[in-house]
């Protein structure tokens, strides 16, 4: 039997909010460690930032899961058919514009926080209230979504092949990254003050570099099969005949052989990059030198996700091939 609207998202929303406070225990616990376990004014705009593009990754997908879960009726959407929304509340929400209107309200939220009675604990208050408004954004921008997919499947191409897609990921990613490393140049262990060729500084942005592609690779595990079928319907991605994949034969080995060879080369490039950088007499800001440390595990990281995402497209395809070879059958028996 195929659910109702009511009992289907009171179903997700019982999945959803957990994997929210799981989300942001990870992005901002991974900022406070770095900050000295602090949190201040001055920190409050970073943080608005980053939970605002963590917003942005929670709803970027959304509309192709609707789109998914109507084509192929999982769920009963009568109760919200025949419902339309103006343009105005489609382009208010867009992933986009939504985070960048609730950069305004996380940083509210921030100030309200470190002004809360035992202020020491204002990043455990940020944690605990900031998912509730996450939710009532997702809540709304859901209901606009599901009734532009009730109105018409028809849309814009978003990304025309997987490249794209996932350097669009990536990118997003690296800027999540960027902003919660930044306060660690306050940090002694990063500190330039011994020089760029300083074996501590190296140590240091060896680990670094490993735990953020770490955390990075968690999160791109999540599988996209489902999502890229709903892009499909949407006509937001173009099927294509994927070229084959680069570096196919470093792909092809074993995970953990793979890791080790990187780790090599990202010990390697950190200590070249910081001979070269010694010579220099131009001061590197510390966001700067560490995207540049961090060069070969971003290039891993795309070319993992890269690989892992194009089985899922391929996947995603056949499966959409197969539902219209089903629909045509079903046309031509009726």
């Amino acid at each position: 039997m195929i659910p109702d609207y009511a009992k289907f998202v009171r179903f997700q929303d019982k999945r959803f909010i957990p994997f929210i406070y799981v989300i942001l225990l990870v992005v901002l616990g991974f900022y406070w460690k770095n900050n000295a376990c602090s949190f201040t004014s001055r920190d409050a705009g970073v943080i608005s930032v980053i939970l605002a593009i963590t917003l942005f990754t929670l709803l970027h997908e959304l509309k192709a899961y609707w789109a998914y879960s109507y084509v192929i009726n999982r769920i009963n959407l009568d109760a919200l058919k025949g419902r339309s929304c103006s343009t105005i509340t489609a382009f208010f929400a867009r992933p986009a514009v939504v985070s960048v209107c609730s950069v305004l309200f996380f940083w509210l939220m921030a100030q309200a926080c470190l002004r809360l009675p035992a202020s020491r604990f204002s990043m455990v208050y940020l944690y605990l209230i900031s998912p509730v408004f996450m939710y009532l954004v997702f809540r709304t921008v859901r209901r606009v979504y599901i009734r532009q997919v009730l109105t018409g499947m028809s849309s814009t191409v978003s990304f025309r092949n997987i490249y794209q897609y996932t350097g669009y990921y990536v990118a997003v990613n690296t800027a999540l990254n960027v902003l919660s490393v930044s306060p660690l140049q306050a940090n002694p262990a990063f500190s330039f003050s011994e020089g760029y060729f300083s074996a501590r500084l190296m140590i240091a942005m060896l680990i670094l570099c490993g735990v953020v592609l770490a955390i990075n690779l968690a999160f791109s595990r999540l599988s996209k099969r489902y999502l890229f079928l709903g892009r499909i319907f949407l006509k937001e991605i173009t099927i294509y005949s994927a070229p084959p994949l680069p570096f196919g034969r470093f792909i092809s080995k074993p995970f953990f052989v793979r890791i080790i060879l990187l780790a090599m080369v990202q010990a390697g490039w950190i200590f070249i990059l910081s001979f070269i950088a010694g010579g220099l007499t131009v001061s590197v800001p510390f966001v700067v030198y560490f995207l540049l440390c961090y060069l070969p595990c971003l290039m891993y990281h795309f070319l993992h996700v890269y690989a892992y995402w194009l089985k899922e497209f391929h996947l995603s395809c056949d499966m959409y091939f197969r539902y219209e070879s089903f629909m045509q059958r079903k046309n031509l028996n009726m």
